[in-house]
Parts: structure tokens; sequence; C-alpha cells
């Protein structure tokens, strides 16, 4: 089992430092995007519009799908599919949140939540509308992205627990709203405190 969690770890980490919007912008549109220049959604919404937009989700689907099959398949000779994939789940937000340096500045996407949202759909499909649902809604109410991170972060733990996941996973959910918050802890302290602290 030690082997299967080092290997969930290590793949799904790694899934998540691909920058799939730079590569769909490179590939698929040629743009001269000069190589650590930071590639997203909504580069690919202005420049290209919504086929960009279509192409990076596709992509960014299939990444999800990959790193879930992987967490699953994995942990389920030890006969725990679901923990295996929300260990992918953890492991590619720890990605997001601390991606490899000098690496990361070039090949991860740090704060984008479509990956992650996407991973948590083939995780549990459950969580990821109540999870999507409150974090559009908070953006929706106030316009902050942050407090959109939280509203998430803190639903997923609880609706957990509502859903009746044993111990292991609602400490996994516990770990993933934590990784997830410190993705935006700068935006988040400067928020509640009035000055930004970048997390390190």
């Amino acid at each position: 089992m030690a082997l299967s969690v080092f290997l969930i770890a290590v793949l799904s980490y790694g899934l998540s430092l691909v920058d799939v919007c730079g590569l769909v912008s490179r590939l698929a549109f040629k743009d001269p995007v000069p190589a650590d220049a930071r590639v997203d959604y909504f580069f690919l919404y202005r420049h290209h519009k919504w086929m960009g937009v279509g192409y990076a989700l596709v992509a960014d689907l299939l990444r999800a799908l990959v790193t879930v099959l992987i967490g699953g398949m994995l942990m389920k000779g030890a006969g725990f599919p679901s923990v295996g994939k929300l260990l992918a789940l953890l492991f590619a937000l720890i990605g997001q949140a601390m991606p490899l340096l000098p690496l990361g500045r070039n090949l991860s996407s740090k704060r984008e939540l479509i990956f992650p949202a996407l991973t948590l759909l083939f995780v549990d499909w459950r969580l990821f509308l109540v999870c999507v649902a409150l974090g559009v809604l908070v953006m929706a109410l106030t316009g902050n992205r942050a407090l959109m991170a939280v509203a998430a972060a803190v639903a997923m733990p609880v609706f957990t627990i509502i859903f009746r996941g044993w111990w292991l996973k609602i400490l996994l959910a516990v770990a993933c709203a934590a990784a997830l918050i410190y993705c935006y802890w700068d935006e988040i302290a400067e928020l509640f405190t009035g000055q930004g602290q970048k997390a390190k």
C-alpha cells in the first residue's frame, strides 16, 4: 500500500504541473508565447474566445480523469479505490499550491481551480456540485475569488461528513481543503487583515 500511495503522490503531483492552457496556446494556436509567460483560461478567451477555452477544458477534463483513474486503480488492490481517488485529488491540489521550483514558474498553473474542480467531479459528483454551487454563489455575491475558494474548501469536509464518509475520507477532505486555502493564503490574509503576506 505504501508503494501505491507513493506512486499516486508522484503521478498526481506531476500531472498537476502540466500547463494545459500554455500547451493549447502554443500547440493548437501557435501563439508566440514566451516559455515563462502565464497562460490561463482568461488569456485563451481573450485571444481565441470559446474555442480556446473549449480546447483547454477538454484537455483538463482528460487530465482530471487520468489523475483519478490512477488513484483509484492503484488503491483498488488494497480495497480502497475511493481513498485512492481522494489521495490523487490531494496531491493534485498540493501541486497547484506548491509547484516545483524553478520548473513551477514555467510548467504549473498555480491557483487554477478548474483542474482541481474537474478532478473532484470524478472523485465524488455530489461534492463537486455542492462545492461549485457554493463557490459560484460566493463569487457572484462578493466578486472575490479568495472567498470563493474558502467557501468551496469549507464545504468539502462538511459535506463529506453529511454524506456519511468514513473517518479517513473526512481526514483527506480536510487535507484537500487546507491545500486549497494555501493556494489563496496571501489573498485571504489580505482580505481579513488588510496586509497581504505571501504563503511560503
